[in-house]
């Protein structure tokens, strides 16, 4: 059962391995920035292609190479200044690992600034970022390597309905920002038009049944889906006509598109599938046996975690400029995506009372059901296992 998820996380991940090493090359100029985060964008939330690593790959060998990394960001990483003179006096504070999904793009802004402005020293923690290292939050957590990482939440029903134990521990955004999308001067315009058209996508389970109700939803009684798996970003292949349409992430594609001059129209998920098409782009994860062992420590990272968030949501040109400052070989030639991102992603990350992290029902019931409708899970597991909200500020 856990090597079948290990299976699914490495279709999952493979679009990023080799291009990663390259990411910080690709990074000279604000075009090559582009067209490196269209291709690597395309990963999030498990829109992974399967040609970048081969099937072989072992959880062990996904530890392995988090472990290097781990320790080389354990040895660089010291305590905030905060942080150190708690310690000093003699009240050390305890670690938490995050593990990143990606390279450091704006939905990492909260993190940034809550270790910046010492939110995580002031909950006596001490936060280790750890960068990506070719492995899921999925396997990371299971292998004890990391406290929290990132996920999706289709995949934190999928992987629940085989039996593995963790949950979503807090909403990274509020909300669904992903959208189908095709050119702009195309003929489509509504998703019905899309059926039986070519859809260029990375092979992932839940897409099938997610664009199959979307047409549905859009009137289409018997819905036509056809797929092309892609070994380039998604919106190259949409400008070469390669595919006919393709999904985005509402904030980061569409404006890294337009900067670029390609002009998409989008029609957005929760639009035509209501609440089951609203839940949200990524969630902070926890496993049940980290929750169980060190719910405190937790809650005071995700408070720490909740501040940030909810500062860059009212700051989003301070959260930019911290995310840049303590990301300078990355992003130092990315001022203009990273604000242009940052400005459109940053309202997303908070409810509309000015919340981060809170999750309901209504975020996971409707996506279980098209996931059980398409025979994607099995069994349907209970709300009660896929989130929770108790070590949430509010909860």
């Amino acid at each position: 059962m856990f090597a079948l998820t290990v299976r699914r996380s490495v279709r999952r991940l493979a679009a990023r391995c080799g291009r990663f090493a390259t990411f910080e090359r690709l990074l000279a100029t604000p075009q090559r920035f582009f067209a490196a985060r269209h291709g690597l964008l395309a990963a999030r939330h498990g829109r992974r292609a399967r040609a970048a690593i081969g099937a072989g790959l072992t959880l062990a060998a996904a530890v392995v190479a988090l472990a290097a990394l781990a320790g080389a960001s354990a040895a660089s990483s010291s305590p905030t200044r905060a942080a150190a003179r708690t310690a000093a006096a003699g009240a050390p504070p305890a670690t938490v690992k995050i593990a990143l999904d990606y390279t450091p793009n704006v939905d990492y802004l909260g993190i940034y600034v809550a270790q910046s402005k010492g939110y995580f020293a002031a909950q006596h923690i001490n936060a280790v970022i750890l960068p990506y290292a070719n492995a899921s939050a999925e396997q990371l957590i299971q292998a004890g390597q990391t406290d929290l990482g990132i996920s999706y939440p289709p995949d934190v029903i999928i992987n629940n309905s085989t039996g593995l134990r963790y949950r979503a521990v807090g909403a990274l955004v509020t909300d669904n920002t992903t959208a189908l999308a095709v050119l702009g001067s195309s003929s489509y315009t509504r998703p019905a038009q899309l059926s039986g058209k070519l859809y260029g996508g990375f092979g992932i389970a839940s897409d099938p049944p997610l664009v199959t109700a979307i047409l549905r939803a859009d009137g289409v009684k018997r819905p036509a889906f056809r797929q092309v798996v892609l070994d380039s970003d998604v919106i190259t292949a949409l400008a070469a006509h390669r595919i006919d349409y393709t999904a985005v992430f509402g904030g980061i594609d569409d404006v890294t598109a337009r900067l670029q001059g390609i002009r998409l129209r989008t029609f957005p998920y929760n639009r035509y599938l209501g609440a089951a098409g609203n839940y949200p782009n990524a969630v902070y994860v926890a496993s049940d046996r980290d929750i169980a062992a060190r719910g405190p420590v937790l809650a005071r990272a995700l408070k720490a975690l909740a501040e940030g968030y909810e500062f860059a949501a009212r700051n989003p040109a301070a959260a930019e400029r911290i995310l840049i400052a303590d990301n300078q070989t990355a992003l130092a030639h990315a001022v203009k995506i990273i604000d242009a991102t940052g400005n459109a992603t940053a309202p997303h990350f908070v409810d509309r009372s000015g919340a981060w992290g809170p999750e309901t029902d209504a975020d996971y019931a409707g996506l279980e059901r098209i996931l059980a409708a398409a025979h994607v899970i099995k069994s349907s597991p209970p709300m009660s296992a896929l989130y929770t909200n108790a070590l949430l500020p509010a909860g």
